[in-house]
């Protein structure tokens, strides 16, 4: 195991679930920027890859997204937009659209600017763009809109929006940096007061983590992956008999331990082989399998393709990936 990779199994064991796979998931590429909008405007978003994250800091406007009722959004209220379906945010519903290219596609990343004069809506906004695979297990658990209600989380909020767009109206050296954390740390927040308001209504592993004994046995998971686990001894972390803990398991999660488990490797093995140096033979050791051979098997069932093509493939896409969209 390198140094690299033995550094982030020793960190991971003392992350929680949440964290280590927001941790993999550190997006690829963030575009932020604030806006300042006035008079009457609606604004349309294609669809799009990862996720975008939008605060309003002042005034009021509408999120109309494709297949939900539409929300009115005010100051304070904090939203992201998982799905990759198409949206508008406009300052009224059924106004002609125009899109996201025509108001924002000269603007440069980190940019904060004024719309029609301004003074209607003031809104910070981030497009989180993630590696395929670690998108999906992370996003498709959410919620078509991810919306926060409680006074105090979204106060807590919105002290690190304004910081966010005083670092983009000054400008100064490293605001982009500065910005592009708070970003980050603005996500996993939402992310987080999102699973303690709705963790008991909703399916899928990220809500199954406020389960004390499930969120026991996938802790145990995240923290060591490559254990020789079973159901039998899952269930014994978590205090159950193995009956109970496979069926309220498949219940709460959408799927069995063990799939989960292999879904944990994936997500490992894909982001460590994507490391400059990384080894097939080593990177299938990390994550619990005692050959290559088996490694390879269950990652081509997995993810479609063995993992050297799958190397190859993802990084010429990296190559090749076009810049974030407007925002």
């Amino acid at each position: 195991m390198t140094e690299r990779s033995n550094f982030f199994f020793i960190r991971s064991q003392f992350m929680d679930p949440l964290s280590q796979v927001i941790a993999l998931s550190r997006p690829k590429s963030i575009t932020v920027g604030a806006t300042d909008v006035g008079g009457s405007i609606a604004i349309g978003f294609p669809v799009h890859e990862g996720a975008y994250f939008y605060s309003v800091a002042s005034g009021d406007c509408w999120l109309d997204i494709d297949g939900v009722t539409p929300l009115r959004l005010r100051a304070g209220d904090c939203v992201v937009l998982p799905s990759g379906r198409p949206f508008r945010l406009a300052s009224e519903v059924g106004l002609p659209v125009t899109d996201a290219a025509v108001v924002f596609g000269d603007r440069p990343n980190g940019s904060i600017g004024a719309y029609n004069g301004g003074g209607r809506c003031m809104m910070f906004a981030a497009h989180f763009v993630f590696d395929s695979g670690l998108s999906d297990f992370l996003l498709s658990v959410l919620d078509v809109v991810v919306r926060i209600h409680d006074p105090s989380a979204k106060a807590a909020l919105q002290d690190g929006i304004e910081q966010m767009i005083r670092e983009l109206q000054r400008g100064e050296p490293g605001s982009a940096m500065v910005v592009e954390h708070l970003a980050h740390i603005a996500l996993i927040k939402t992310l987080r007061f999102h699973l303690s308001e709705v963790a008991n209504e909703r399916p899928g592993w990220l809500y199954a983590l406020a389960d004390p004994r499930l969120g026991l046995a996938i802790g145990a998971m995240h923290a060591d992956p490559a254990k020789r686990w079973s159901v039998a001894l899952l269930a014994r972390v978590g205090a159950m008999s193995r009956t109970a803990f496979a069926i309220r398991f498949k219940a709460k999660v959408g799927m069995t331990p063990m799939a989960y488990l292999l879904q944990i490797r994936m997500l490992i093995a894909t982001k460590r082989l994507l490391e400059p140096g990384a080894r097939v033979a080593v990177v299938a050791q990390e994550v619990g399998y005692e050959s290559e051979s088996a490694f390879n098997v269950a990652f081509k069932a997995k993810m479609g393709l063995p993992p050297r093509r799958y190397v190859a493939t993802a990084r010429s896409g990296m190559r090749s990936a076009p810049e974030s969209g407007a925002i």
